[in-house]
């Protein structure tokens, strides 16, 4: 038996170094995938806080956008409501000017537009009678006829043929002249 015990002993030893070898190369094992778990880790959350640093950036970058392309619009809007209330003066004005300018601006209006024996209407505002329009220079040289003073316009003239009627009120002209004023009205404003 003595034999027998060491064949067992020497087997059991075998086993026990064998088991232990295996043992430390199980914790090798492990801890080698510990640590590649940790690079990987370590690499993907490097990763994900870069993509993130990108996306934040990218975020506050197009909002950045958004905000200054509302405070362009808000800008303009405001800009387009000062320019608005500038014609709004301006055709206000016109149609408070006194009798002498307003005659001369229906006497330049009718000399630039009117064709002979075109009948002139005025708004029914105009500090003008019939006589002040039949007495100017182009009335007589075109053959003008008057046809009162009831148009319902805020000023300046309309100018009536059998073929077209011409509207020379002075909203009419402003708004015919839009284009050129804003710009310069913007020029002058807003520089």
């Amino acid at each position: 038996m003595d034999g027998k015990e060491a064949i067992i002993e020497r087997i059991i030893g075998d086993a026990e170094k064998k088991a232990d070898a295996l043992l430390r190369e199980a914790e090798n094992g492990a801890k080698e995938s510990a640590r590649e778990a940790e690079e990987w880790i370590g690499e993907y959350l490097s990763a994900q806080r870069k993509l993130l640093k990108e996306e934040c950036e990218n975020v506050v970058s197009r909002r950045k956008t958004v905000a200054e392309l509302d405070c362009r619009k808000v800008l303009l809007n405001a800009k387009q409501e000062v320019i608005s209330e500038v014609f709004a003066r301006a055709l206000k004005r016109a149609e408070a000017f006194d009798k002498s300018k307003y005659l001369r601006i229906v006497e330049k209006l009718c000399e630039d537009n009117a064709e002979e024996g075109d009948t002139v209407v005025l708004s029914e505002n105009a500090p003008l009678k019939e006589a002040d329009v039949m007495s100017l220079s182009v009335a007589k040289k075109k053959k003008l006829k008057f046809g009162g003073a009831d148009g319902r316009f805020g000023g300046g003239v309309m100018l009536v043929n059998d073929v077209c009627d011409k509207d020379l009120s002075f909203n009419a002209v402003l708004e015919t002249h839009k284009d050129e004023l804003e710009a310069e009205i913007a020029a002058a404003l807003f520089v």
